[in-house]
């Protein structure tokens, strides 16, 4: 659709806040906007659109050539107007900017630059793309982190903030929304134009517009007005949201200080969307399975997913939106204060959902302890630097800002929170802006904890030695047994819970070297050295210190502490200080806990366990062990819900049937669930809605053809998005192998859209056979594969045929994708993860085996 053309520059860029990232898909500065105006021609039943633009820019130095983002789009009828008119032609490049030639030298000074330009919808599910739901198309867009520059010529960078205006000429028969309260609509011959309110200052990625045939219905009780807008038949369950959207956004304007910044909020329910959500500026968009809650039959996990992820949008209208990073370096600290404020809100507005303990560290410190980690602020040059690593930006920057408002104090934190909101609203800053205002707020330097956690990779494993009350903390850094890495050292609040009989204290030692001693108020029994399991770091005691600490954790530790604390157990058998067999035993031990969330976690890391450790020659003892250590559980909750049971228990019973139905093969277990499958799947709401999910999979499992065709059949005709999402993810489960086939080469068909194709696939590796034949096809279908993928997904694709613990599997991946990594350089990052990740795993599998045998023999 465009040619690949090289091209140097006329001039060079003048030097920035951030040239360090200066390259070839950065615009240079010779030019910059002041306002955009656009206008596009978009009909949903075609394939393609038009549109043109306007850009008022300012030009600061003698050059012939400007240089604008664009990827898909061809341009025409091109003027840049001011002192001397200038028609310039237009070289789109492969690297995402667009060369605007000029025959003379444009002088410094006030312009307008002017276009046409036409494109395709885009059919991945990046920049303004085309979906089909319920046999109606719609139109959405998603344009971080870089894919404005797919719907209309802009500086599609987050440093370049300015007002946007966008008209909309559309058919009459469909509904537009854009940003900004719509300001007038004029129909002429089926066709109305829709203008829309001038902006306030947005980077280019906060742009957003949805047309089709919607339904909407008015959310009460926020200072601004305000929507929720679905797809055709869905507006029946968009009550929830209407009701938990003000309730979260007093909430952060309570924390903010600051009333909610534009003048409307709209919130768009999207059937194909490749993200949880994304938070443009007054038209939030988000999965539909997140949003839509039925709430008088859905469980509390997904009432409480909405809840967080609606607070997570919604913060960012300060966070990232009102003030926004200069460069995508700082995209980490964006995604992470959301996270980190979602959770604080949520757990603030709905106690119950006993949102703390979900713990972010836990889901990422496992990665980041690898040497093929970059830290989560470092040079970006590429979308694909962007999505390297994200999952770890968000994660390990909430907890890092746990520590540090755990560490300077909660309201001197959201002191510091206030007044850099106030200063730096509609501007661009950088991480050091922040750490300023903390640093100012609390008299504490923010700064030197923050660095060394964000601009380093990995954490401090912190090695505790107490001496009657003399305690000596000893830094280095967290590694796996067997791995060589740099020495580094941290600046790390660790804060220490110690008790002795009915005595608890707590102390906070800010270590800035290497080992540091204090004093103790007394000589504790036992020590916890992570309070409140705020600290982003592993911890290590002696046997004896360990042994005590175990025995007084159920009646000393809260459950996020005792949570964290296997988290940590499990993380010490990576790095050589415990062994398998005394894994397992620790892991057992948490069983019984009187917390089902405990519960929950204990068994989630024997799974894991289980995968690494698992092989022919010991199925049985595995399935012993788990079934055995499960069945105090099940004996104490049941196999179904009570009347009036603690929420947390429901949530803890899909654990125990999934263990009874793969484990034990337990054929009332799954009698019971084939029948509620099929009692779900034909219409009926009388299900458990914790346990459905794991019904319709286990169903799947051990089902026939015609309950997988019943599956699929209600798959593509209900409109129930969480519904549909579970009728998915079963889908994977394919019993047969030609069943396994069937399934496989569906996922490719137009059925299944680009961002739910990972949905499917998520269930192929179970069993050893399914896991080798869904490698096969990702092999024989790789191009398919790819082009279906959204282009930031297709980086993950060497993760289907190579992870593991097995080096035969890693092998083939390297030799398959070794040829492509000229046409997608992404490859390299993911191939040396993977290596890393699997023979880390062989590495503990060889050390440990033994010890995995000696102890499940009693089993």
């Amino acid at each position: 659709m465009y040619r690949v053309v090289t091209a140097s520059l006329v001039t060079l860029s003048c030097v920035t806040s951030f040239n360090t990232y200066s390259n070839e898909y950065v615009l240079s500065k010779v030019a910059e906007p002041i306002t955009q105006s656009v206008k596009l021609n978009l009909d949903p039943q075609k394939d393609n659109f038009s549109g043109s633009t306007s850009i008022e820019l300012i030009v600061k130095e003698p050059t012939q050539q400007l240089q604008l983002n664009g990827l898909e789009y061809t341009a025409s009828n091109i003027l840049l107007a001011g002192a001397k008119d200038c028609q310039m032609a237009a070289t789109m490049q492969d690297t995402g900017v667009v060369l605007f030639d000029c025959k003379h030298v444009i002088e410094p000074g006030k312009y307008q630059l002017s276009m046409d330009f036409t494109a395709p919808y885009n059919r991945q599910s990046v920049g303004l793309y085309k979906t089909i739901d319920g046999g109606q198309p719609y139109l959405f867009t998603q344009f971080e982190m870089s894919d404005a520059r797919r719907a209309f010529p802009s500086f599609d960078e987050p440093g370049y903030k300015i007002p946007y205006q966008v008209t909309i000429t559309a058919p009459s028969t469909e509904k537009v929304y854009s940003n900004t309260p719509e300001l007038s609509a004029n129909e002429k011959n089926g066709l109305t134009t829709h203008v829309f309110k001038q902006t306030k200052p947005l980077s280019s990625y906060l742009v957003a517009f949805a047309i089709g045939q919607f339904e909407e219905i008015e959310v009460k009780g926020m200072k601004v007005p305000g929507r929720v807008i679905t797809t055709k038949g869905k507006i029946e369950i968009a009550q929830y949201a209407a009701k938990k959207m003000p309730e979260v956004l007093s909430a952060l304007e309570d924390y903010f200080g600051v009333d909610y910044p534009y003048e409307k909020l709209d919130t768009v329910a999207v059937p194909e969307f490749p993200f949880g959500a994304m938070e443009n500026a007054g038209l939030v968009t988000y999965r539909e399975d997140i949003l839509l809650v039925d709430e008088k039959n859905a469980s509390q996990n997904s009432k409480e997913r909405a809840v967080s992820i609606i607070a997570h949008e919604l913060a960012h209208q300060w966070y990232g939106n009102l003030v926004t990073m200069q460069w995508w370096n700082d995209l980490w600290l964006n995604e992470a204060f959301a996270s980190w404020m979602a959770a604080k809100i949520t757990h603030q507005i709905h106690p119950e959902f006993e949102s703390d303990l979900s713990l972010s560290k836990n889901y990422v410190m496992a990665m980041d302890a690898r040497v093929s980690t970059k830290p989560i602020r470092k040079p970006i040059k590429t979308e694909a630097d962007i999505m390297d690593g994200l999952g770890l930006a968000y994660s390990k920057g909430e907890a890092v800002l746990d520590m540090v408002e755990n560490y300077i104090g909660e309201n001197e934190f959201k002191a510091g929170i206030r007044q850099y909101i106030k200063d730096h609203a509609f501007e661009n800053t950088q991480a050091d802006d922040l750490w300023n205002a903390l640093s100012k707020s609390s008299g504490k330097d923010v700064g030197a904890v923050l660095g060394t956690f964000i601009e380093q990779s990995s954490y401090p494993l912190i090695k505790v030695d107490l001496k009657g009350n003399k305690l000596t903390l000893t830094q280095s850094r967290f590694v796996t047994a067997g791995t060589e890495a740099k020495d580094q050292t941290w600046t790390v609040p660790v804060s220490i819970k110690f008790g002795k009989g009915d005595k608890v204290k707590h102390k906070t030692v800010l270590l800035t070297k290497e080992s540091q001693t204090v004093a103790l108020d007394f000589a504790p029994d036992w020590i916890y050295p992570d309070l409140d399991a705020m600290g982003y770091y592993r911890w290590l005691l002696d046997d004896a210190q360990m042994q005590s600490l175990l025995a007084n954790a159920k009646t000393q530790l809260t459950p996020r502490e005792r949570k964290a604390l296997i988290s940590s157990a499990d993380a010490l058998l990576d790095a050589g200080f415990v062994s398998g067999g005394e894994l397992l035993n620790i892991l057992g031990e948490f069983i019984d806990d009187q917390h089902p969330e405990i519960v929950s976690t204990a068994l989630g890391y024997l799974q894991s366990q289980k995968r690494t450790f698992i092989d022919e020659s010991n199925q049985a003892q595995w399935a012993n062990f788990i079934s055995k250590r499960a069945s105090s559980a099940i004996d104490k909750y049941g196999v179904a819900a009570k009347t009036n049971e603690k929420t947390a228990i429901s949530k803890l019973r899909p654990t125990l049937i999934n263990l009874l139905a793969f484990e034990a093969k337990d054929k009332d277990i799954i009698a019971t669930a084939t029948k509620q499958a099929k009692v779900y799947i034909a219409g009926s709401n009388q299900v458990d809605p914790y346990l459905i999910g794991t019904y319709l999979t286990v169903a799947v499992y051990y089902g026939d053809e015609q309950l997988l065709n019943l599956v699929k059949s209600e798959f593509e005709k209900t409109k129930d998005p969480q519904k549909r999402t579970r009728l998915m993810n079963a889908l994977g489960y394919a019993p047969t192998e030609k069943l396994q086939d069937d399934m496989l080469a569906y996922s490719l068909t137009d059925k299944i859209n680009a961002p739910d194709l990972r949905y499917v696939l998520s269930g192929q590796s179970y069993t050893e056979a399914r896991r080798i034949r869904f490698r096969n096809w990702v092999y024989a279908n790789y191009s398919t594969i790819k082009e279906k993928l959204p282009p930031f997904a297709v980086a993950n694709i060497p993760y289907y045929t190579g992870s593991g613990c097995e080096l035969s599997a890693l092998e083939t991946t390297d030799k398959f994708f070794a040829p492509k990594l000229k046409a997608n350089p992404e490859f390299k990052r993911t191939l040396a993860k993977l290596d890393e990740s699997v023979r880390n795993c062989v590495r503990l599998k060889q050390r440990e085996q033994a010890s995995v045998a000696s102890y499940l023999k009693q089993f």
